[in-house]
Order: C-alpha cells, then structure tokens, then sequence
C-alpha cells in the first residue's frame, strides 16, 4: 500500500470516527449537544492540509522522513545535503564529520541516517 493510500485510509478513518463520535453521543441521549462538530472541521482541515502536503513534497522526501521519524520540513534539506555529500566524495561515509552533523541536526544517530538514506537511495529508479 502507498503512503499516499495509507494516508487517504487514514483521513478517512479519521473523518469516520469523528462523524460516529458525537453521533453516538447524541443516541446516548445526553440532553443537549456538546458542540462537537469543531474537530470535525479541524479533522477535515488537518486531513486537506495533509493531502496537500503529500500532493506538493516529493515521494522521496516524504518517505526519508518517515523513515527517519521527522518532519518533511527538516528531511528535505537534510536529504540535498547528504546528496551533496554523496556527489562531492562518490559515495557518503556514515562516520565522516559532515554526516554526523546532518544527523544530530536531525536528531538521529548516523547510522540511522545511514540505513535511511540507503533505503531512499534504493527507491528511487535508475539507481
């Protein structure tokens, strides 16, 4: 399953609990409604924001910060410096300086960062 499917399923399961949740809370008969519909709209919002993000930041972005656990915000950059890195030494070393630095900014350790660039590497055709 893509992560564009996983997300979609996601969105709707959100939109499907929020849509039961003060549904059931009106069956149960509490009196009067307790002004609910909010997070529906916030759901609703949180979940276009989402498609809207998956439609602009590259696949490859979006799986790397996934993979690593962060945001495509902080992964984008991180991912043009290690490729930077790879073209500029044929190769990226895990236990280089600059390769530690990208992964503390990152929060992660460098072999983390290392298992996650080499995934990405591996997904993208023509590599």
């Amino acid at each position: 399953m893509s992560v564009r499917s996983r997300r979609l399923a996601v969105a709707g399961v959100i939109a499907t609990t929020a849509i039961a949740v003060p549904a059931a809370g009106l069956a149960s008969g509490s009196g009067s409604p307790s002004g609910k519909p909010a997070p529906l709209q916030a759901s609703a919002a949180s979940a276009k924001n989402s498609e809207a993000q998956s439609q602009t930041v590259p696949a490859v972005v979006r799986a790397f910060a996934t993979r690593l656990g962060v945001s495509t915000s902080a992964a984008g950059p991180a991912l043009k410096q290690i490729a930077a890195l790879s073209s500029k030494n044929g190769g990226v070393d895990p236990a280089s300086p600059a390769f530690a630095a990208i992964a503390h900014d990152l929060g992660v350790s460098p072999a983390r960062l290392a298992a996650a660039w080499d995934a990405v590497k591996q997904s993208v055709p023509g590599r």
